[in-house]
C-alpha cells in the first residue's frame, strides 16, 4: 500500500520530523494539532475551532474529509475548558460522532496552547 504524508507548512513538523497527517490505504491519522500564532491568544474554544481547520485541510489533502473521521483525542490544559472544547468539537462532529477521549496534561506545545487534538478517519465511501 502506497504512502501519503502530508504536510501543513508549519516548521515544526520539519524540526521535529514528522507529517502533520499521514495515509495509508483507507486510514488516515492526524497528527496532534494546535491552533497557529494567530488564534493562540484566544480562548479554548477559538484555538480548538483553529485546529480543527487545520485538521480539515490536512485530511482533504489525503482525500478524506471531517465525515470520515472515527476517533479523536482531546488534549487540554485545564478541564475548566471542556465546555468550550466540548462546543468546538460538536460543531464540528455533531452529525458524525466520532470516538474520543478527553484528556488533561500539564504542558502542550507551543506553550500558550490551550488544547491539542488529534483525529484517526477511515475512507468509507
Amino acid at each position: 500500500m502506497p504512502r501519503q504524508n502530508v504536510s501543513s507548512g508549519y516548521d515544526f513538523e520539519d524540526r521535529y520530523g514528522y507529517s502533520r497527517a499521514v495515509r495509508v490505504g483507507n486510514q488516515v491519522f492526524v497528527s496532534g494539532t494546535t491552533a497557529r500564532t494567530l488564534q493562540l491568544g484566544g480562548d479554548a474554544y477559538t484555538q480548538a475551532k483553529a485546529a480543527l481547520v487545520i485538521i480539515a485541510d490536512a485530511l482533504a489533502k489525503t482525500g478524506a474529509g471531517m465525515h470520515h473521521v472515527v476517533r479523536t483525542v482531546v488534549y487540554v490544559l485545564d478541564l475548566a475548558d471542556t465546555e468550550h472544547v466540548a462546543r468546538a468539537h460538536s460543531e464540528a462532529f455533531d452529525q458524525i460522532r466520532p470516538a474520543s477521549t478527553l484528556v488533561q496534561v500539564s504542558a502542550l506545545t507551543p506553550a500558550s496552547a490551550r488544547v491539542e487534538i488529534e483525529a484517526m478517519a477511515i475512507i468509507h465511501d
